[in-house]
């Protein structure tokens, strides 16, 4: 490992909690932060410098990790405009930590985080590679009146060395804002766009090992996906209300389908439990008829709809442009309306098995070639090498001063 061209690299990574309780953030719920641990995992290597809510239950990460307690937000909405510059200049001083990256995982955010940095008199030469778990559109706004944002995502673009997008359709959801803002007719340009922009797709791992527990004896339908308008709740009780109640069973393992905080509640003969133990799930899945994804509209990527397809069990799916990127275009359970989600069900096979893309592993790759890249200098730099840079790495190496 001390011979990697990475090795002894400092990386800063900024979060995008989104999942919390009361002011609690709830890290194993958060999909946002499992990437960043997916990254951290892939780079022994380094050392990371981890900004985490102050309220959590983060296990240790590693003797390569620093966790520092930083005040994000809170909020899903308010994070992405709200970022504590001050707060980040009192827990770490640029003027003695050198980080070489900065793992950016709430891009609108990048601005924000150079400017911090520069008023500690660092400079730019630190390399940033934002993490697009979203892309602001008009289907991916939470109401009509919500700020248009997508401007602050291009220039987190600009700014950034590389960005990730999950695939291909999240540029495409980027590029629809153009279709309704007149002032910007000229659009994206594919090819500047390509120079900045990687992609992350992402799998599930390894599933924990099966705790088991008891089941009804029914044909369960598991629908592990959060309870909102997004992921299609209103077709999932449409097209499921006039099952055979003593045959079937749709489990939502979503806790706020009790109570969302905004739409209806889940119908009293759907079973809402989510299971606290990673194994009750794993058997849960395991002894499921089928998981059902049923996302028609905005989707950049889904990790839930792989969890029974690693199990070896069906997961009877919307076809959806982003799907075909996660499963493949040739997956065999995609469904399309209310009928053929009906005669899918009907004739679902009892033993299934299907080969998920290598997801993880192409983020990898394409995550460690980028960084290495940055290091080798094959991206062009605005920032020259100081007249007195060698003369100040000595001083700094006898201890007799620092940065500033």
């Amino acid at each position: 490992m001390i011979n990697h061209k990475l090795y002894g690299r400092r990386v800063l990574h900024v979060m995008s909690p989104v999942r919390w309780r009361s002011t609690k953030f709830m890290h194993q719920a958060d999909s946002n932060y499992k990437v960043m641990v997916k990254t951290i995992k892939w780079l022994p290597m380094c050392h990371h410098y981890v900004l985490v809510p102050p309220n959590n239950t983060i296990p240790h990460l590693g003797d390569n990790v620093t966790m520092i307690k930083f005040p994000y937000a809170g909020s899903v909405l308010f994070n992405r405009g709200f970022f504590d510059s001050k707060a980040l200049l009192k827990k770490v001083d640029f003027q003695k930590l050198d980080v070489d990256f900065i793992f950016n995982h709430q891009p609108e955010l990048l601005y924000n985080v150079y400017n911090a940095i520069l008023t500690d008199r660092y400079g730019m030469t630190v390399d940033s590679y934002n993490f697009f778990h979203w892309v602001d559109c008009e289907k991916s706004r939470p109401t009509g009146g919500y700020p248009v944002g997508f401007f602050r995502q291009l220039e987190a673009i600009d700014l950034s060395t590389k960005s990730y997008f999950h695939c291909p359709v999240s540029l495409d959801y980027m590029k629809s804002n153009w279709d309704k803002m007149p002032h910007t007719a000229q659009g994206v340009d594919d090819n500047v766009m390509k120079e900045k922009i990687n992609y992350f797709p992402l799998g599930v791992g390894d599933l924990p090992d099966p705790e088991p527990f008891p089941l009804p004896d029914k044909k369960i339908l598991v629908f592990n996906h959060r309870w909102n308008q997004s992921t299609g709740i209103k077709k999932l009780i449409e097209w499921t209300k006039d099952l055979d109640r003593d045959e079937w069973l749709v489990w939502i393992t979503d806790d706020d389908a009790r109570k969302p905080k905004a739409g209806k509640p889940a119908p009293d003969w759907m079973k809402v439990q989510n299971l606290p133990s990673g194994g009750q799930y794993r058997y849960l899945i395991d002894n499921c008829y089928a998981s059902i994804c049923i996302v028609n509209d905005y989707m950049t990527w889904n990790l839930s709809v792989q969890d029974a397809i690693k199990a070896n069990r069906p997961s009877l799916t919307f076809k959806h442009p982003t799907q075909e990127h996660v499963l493949g275009k040739d997956y065999p359970l995609y469904f399309t309306d209310k009928k053929s989600f009906l005669e899918l069900l009907e004739n679902t096979p009892k033993d299934f098995q299907w080969d998920l893309p290598p997801h993880d592993e192409r983020f990898k790759e394409n995550l460690i070639n980028d960084l290495i890249e940055a290091c080798d200098g094959k991206k062009k730099r605005t920032v020259k090498t100081p007249s007195a840079g060698i003369e100040w790495l000595y001083h700094i190496l006898k201890d007799n001063g620092f940065k500033k």
